[in-house]
């Protein structure tokens, strides 16, 4: 179920967005270092911080998925046509 819905996105598309919306808004600076700054600092985060984390690494964590996907449809191309090969 999951694979199928990420054969959808296109690998390469879904990569850029998804790395451009993780280091969004670039000025001042990002907020997934904004928020890593204030953990560290021992600063209590806010629900609006929290949310800004998820939605930040959404795009990131969607894109390493899709590539992945794509490196294992890739793998089965190669494992399936070496199978062809050897019939």
């Amino acid at each position: 179920m999951l694979n199928a819905i990420l054969d959808k996105f296109p690998p390469g598309l879904t990569m850029f967005f998804g790395a451009i919306y993780v280091i969004m808004p670039i000025l001042p600076e990002p907020h997934l270092v904004q928020k890593a700054v204030m953990l560290m600092n021992g600063l209590a985060l806010q629900p609006i911080d929290w949310f800004d984390i998820v939605a930040h690494s959404s795009g990131g964590l969607l894109a390493v998925a899709v590539y992945f996907r794509a490196r294992q449809r890739a793998a089965e191309a190669v494992s399936t046509a070496v199978q062809d090969d050897e019939k």
